[in-house]
């Protein structure tokens, strides 16, 4: 009986209001750009994570000559994580790894949040049902839930 009641659940759990059906999940934030990708910096760091790589698009774009476009910058969590472990079990998880967080002004000039939740990973990958994914997902619905304040 437990494992029917699961099976019902699990799909409602997997696509909450904010995750897509790619397991994307999408927040706006109420600060700039900067700010937002500081603010996770911030709270990041509080939860031992500290390193960090920043990708400017906006930037590369400028600096290869192919246009304009509006400020977008990917955050990825660098240092080896709990999400890591999940190698061990498909090494094709690494396409989703390491973690990573973008935050971007969107067409309505809102500022948005990205990320795929780790969660959805056992739906892409043979990593079965894995702890480590449910542990970062809080973590990182954590991290960005303190950068949209």
């Amino acid at each position: 009986m437990r494992k029917i009641l699961l099976l019902f659940l699990l799909p409602v759990f997997l696509f909450s209001a904010n995750m897509n059906k790619h397991g994307i999940v999408t927040k706006m934030s109420n600060n700039s750009v900067d700010e937002t990708i500081n603010k996770i910096i911030m709270a990041a760091k509080k939860n031992g994570f500290d390193d960090f790589s920043i990708i400017d698009h906006k930037k590369n774009m400028k600096d290869i000559g192919a246009g304009d476009i509006k400020e977008a910058k990917l955050i990825m969590f660098l240092k080896p994580n709990i999400c890591s472990n999940l190698l061990k079990y498909d090494p094709a998880v690494g396409l989703d790894l390491p973690l990573r967080v973008m935050v971007y002004v969107g067409e309505d000039n809102n500022i948005y949040i990205k990320y795929r939740d780790p969660r959805f990973l056992k739906n892409i990958y043979n990593i079965g049902d894995k702890r480590e994914a449910l542990v970062m997902s809080s973590k990182l619905d954590t991290l960005t839930n303190i950068a949209t304040e």
